[in-house]
């Protein structure tokens, strides 16, 4: 059951969480990578932690960090992890709050387990297909090497926990494009508009306190999965915004289609 894998990736998320956050209150060292997007010394660091706490358990990983295993060799892959050590680096480089830790457990490319921690708020996101998803403040505090999950569980909430009474789009601080925009602008009033980075998006459509997020541009994998099965267990979905299928994950390509993901 991937439930006894929740503890060890919970516990793993929190370690790789407070690097980050000593990096970002002391020194964050910036490089540029060969597809000319920014990492730091957190992105990496985080990645290390991760790959050592989750080593024991012998299942493959693709992270945004690693070099991508060939598709030939990951077809064959029944479940691996997939992870995005530190999603929001431009927010994270910004010096905003809104960086997250992402791990996805997927079987059969379908994302069955998630966790995603945002350090700066201390806030965690845990699901999987056989308890639903839960969100916990303070986590820090609360989670300890020996806590089991049915405590970990009640001192948690189950999402969704709130509704919205306005039509709520949760759009990127630093993607938002004309395609996007366009969406937007087509669809019906009364609606309004919550500005977020990093995966906090999807989590705050599994919450309740936003209803749609449309992304027109590139994304990949790691960027969602996690996120995918925190608003999938939490009875929202994403789907490609050109077929409504839902996405799949490790593909040989693994961006991701346009998408929209929806609590409805």
């Amino acid at each position: 059951m991937t439930t006894k894998l929740l503890i060890p990736t919970i516990l793993t998320s929190l370690e790789a969480g407070a690097q980050i956050m000593h990096i970002f209150r002391t020194k964050i060292r910036i490089s540029i990578k060969r597809n000319l997007t920014p990492v730091t010394n957190a992105d990496k660091l985080a990645n290390q932690t991760i790959i050592e706490g989750l080593a024991e358990f012998n299942i493959p990983m693709i992270s945004e960090e690693t070099k991508v295993v060939p598709f030939e060799e990951r077809a064959q892959w029944d479940r691996f992890w997939l992870v995005d050590p530190l999603d929001g680096t431009k927010e994270f480089i910004a010096h905003r709050d809104d960086f997250t830790v992402n791990i996805a457990l997927v079987h059969q490319g379908i994302p069955v387990m998630g966790v995603i921690y945002a350090p700066a708020y201390d806030i965690l996101y845990f699901a999987s297909a056989e308890i639903g998803s839960f969100r916990l403040r303070d986590a820090a505090q609360v989670v300890v090497a020996d806590i089991s999950l049915p405590v970990l569980m009640a001192a948690s909430v189950r999402l969704p926990d709130v509704q919205t009474d306005t039509m709520t789009f949760v759009v990127s601080r630093s993607h938002i494009n004309r395609t996007t925009q366009k969406y937007l602008d087509l669809q019906p009033h009364p609606k309004q508009f919550v500005p977020k980075g990093s995966s906090l998006k999807l989590c705050a459509i599994a919450e309740g306190t936003a209803d749609e997020y449309p992304r027109f541009g590139r994304t990949m994998e790691w960027d969602i999965a996690a996120g995918d099965a925190i608003l999938r267990h939490a009875g929202g979905k994403v789907f490609n915004a050109e077929t409504r299928l839902p996405l799949i994950y490790n593909k040989r390509d693994l961006a991701n289609p346009e998408f929209i993901a929806s609590r409805r």
